[in-house]
């Protein structure tokens, strides 16, 4: 047999990975599921743009990151997973599951986060008003204290400043 074909349990042995189709398979729900994944962070990413309103630029600038970092991290599993090897059915996969997600998913999620800030916006607004009346009246009563007191006592004087004499004079 010559040296430069190996057989079959050779290759093998020699660490050259040939996928199966089972780890094919895996390989690309695993990337579905990653595309999937991608798609639900990104929703939260809206969400938090729903919560503190952004400049467009400033949306554009945190979509470049959050993509950047999404294709970096799908990257790192076919890495991993994958032996270094790129393959077209994994970036398939990815979109598929964004798809999947953005279709199916998305707009649910949305809707539910929308109702779930609205009510955690009443809740708050009604605990700071709990909190606050007692405050504002306390407030109130010191503002009627210093009106009666100091605030009188400078009003009066700048009054009185204010105020002008006529001398008579003597003809």
């Amino acid at each position: 047999m010559r040296k430069d074909i190996l057989s079959s349990e050779e290759f093998l042995n020699n660490n050259i990975m040939i996928l199966s189709i089972n780890n094919q398979l895996f390989l690309f729900l695993l990337s579905v599921f990653f595309g999937f994944v991608i798609g639900f962070f990104y929703d939260f990413l809206v969400i938090f743009r729903k919560i503190i309103k952004h400049f467009k630029f400033m949306v554009q600038i945190e979509d470049l990151i959050y993509w950047t970092i999404s294709a970096l991290l799908l990257f790192f599993i076919m890495l991993k997973e994958n032996h270094g090897e790129i393959r077209g059915f994994l970036i398939l996969g990815s979109f598929i599951g964004m798809i999947l997600y953005f279709s199916a998913v998305s707009k649910i999620f949305l809707k539910i986060s929308d109702k779930i800030l609205s009510l955690i916006k009443k809740i708050l607004i009604v605990t700071f008003k709990i909190l606050f009346t007692p405050i504002g009246y306390v407030l109130k009563l010191f503002k009627k204290i210093f009106d009666l007191t100091i605030g009188n006592i400078i009003f009066n004087k700048i009054k009185f400043n204010k105020l002008k004499f006529k001398k008579k004079t003597r003809k």
